[in-house]
């Protein structure tokens, strides 16, 4: 038995310590490509990175290493799905227009504010209060995001207004996802894959129209192999990072868990982007980033937590954990059970896997 625990031990640090190196290399190439190279132009980068997501998920299900997507499904059902598409492509990118401009810890700290968006609108559907320690750590996070805004010495007007658009559509698609949990009889695997879809169909004939395939032409590191390499890079680690966060959220740490060891990822890639890319801090700069991120972890993590009326008439559900068992989970929105752990999502993996 103690074998069988340090074994599962073993595997769920594995699984986390590779999610926290592709987490870690896929924002630092798409920081490498947008900002040091400078290659600006969100509909050819985003359209390419969905194309090779589109791409790998395919050879997966020719390869049979995933189930075939889209053919038990209704169409009906990715009728209602479409809103979550659109908030999905204007989340990509509007995160890469406000990567390509701020540090790489500001725009992590700054993404916390669309989880206080989530939690606050679900204690308004559900009328019901979060905990003291939570409210004072949503609180401190939207205190600190305005603080780091205020006092940064490197102060970029587009990269802040950008990132707040990036605020709105994450939120908006973490608060549609819950709200069509249960409606839509979907794995998270075809609804990445649906965003692919819905991506490249809407980036590529946008590239054109708004001028930025034909601004990209002229682009000064075109044919240079850093260039090139980075771009290759990018697609690769990004869609590795979305099949690797589906597994870690459905059959490793389950939701709770999976939010702390996004937050601790974004705690060492921002530690580490200090070490590589040459943006400027002062010692407040750097101290409210901090808070921030620290108290994203604690707002993260109450998103899917229950109150204590719900714990107590549901104890026989409850582990004693703080958590609910994956094969029962709690939807906050509805107050129900989701049975059906396959085709259950609880979050959805985007922007922070820019």
């Amino acid at each position: 038995m103690m074998l069988t625990v340090k074994g599962e031990d073993r595997r769920m640090a594995s699984a986390i310590g590779i999610y926290a190196i592709l987490f870690v290399l896929t924002n630092f190439v798409n920081k490498y490509v947008l900002s040091v190279l400078e290659f600006k132009y969100p509909t050819v980068f985003q359209g390419w990175q969905t194309l090779v997501g589109f791409i790998v998920l395919r050879l997966l299900v020719i390869t049979k290493h995933v189930p075939a997507m889209l053919t038990d499904t209704q169409r009906s059902d990715w009728v209602r799905w479409i809103p979550g598409m659109m908030l999905f492509a204007g989340s990509v990118y509007s995160g890469s227009k406000g990567l390509a401009n701020l540090p790489v810890p500001v725009f992590f700290a700054l993404q916390n504010l669309s989880s206080v968006i989530v939690c606050g609108v679900q204690m308004i559907i559900t009328q019901t209060l979060t905990s003291f320690f939570t409210y004072c750590m949503m609180m401190l996070t939207v205190i600190s995001s305005v603080v780091i805004i205020h006092s940064d010495p490197q102060f970029n007007q587009q990269g802040y207004i950008w990132v707040g658009l990036h605020i709105v559509f994450t939120g908006g698609l973490q608060i549609y996802s819950k709200l069509s949990t249960g409606r839509l009889q979907a794995s998270s695997l075809e609804k990445l894959y649906c965003n692919y879809i819905y991506c490249i169909i809407l980036f590529a004939p946008s590239s054109y129209l708004i001028g930025d395939a034909l601004e990209a032409a002229s682009f000064p590191y075109l044919y240079f192999s850093k260039f090139w390499f980075g771009c290759i890079l990018s697609g690769v680690f990004g869609v590795l990072l979305s099949l690797h966060s589906i597994n870690l959220q459905e059959k490793e740490s389950g939701p709770v868990n999976f939010a702390k060891v996004q937050g601790c990822s974004k705690i060492l890639a921002s530690f580490l982007s200090y070490l590589v890319f040459s943006d400027f801090y002062t010692a407040n700069f750097a101290m409210w980033i901090l808070i921030n991120l620290l108290a994203g972890l604690s707002v993260e993590d109450s998103q899917l937590c229950t109150t204590d009326k719900e714990d107590s008439e549901d104890s026989s559900h409850y582990n004693g954990t703080g958590t609910f068992p994956p094969t029962s989970r709690h939807n906050v929105l509805f107050e129900d059970y989701i049975k059906d752990d396959k085709d259950y999502i609880d979050d959805f993996t985007g922007p922070d896997d820019l």
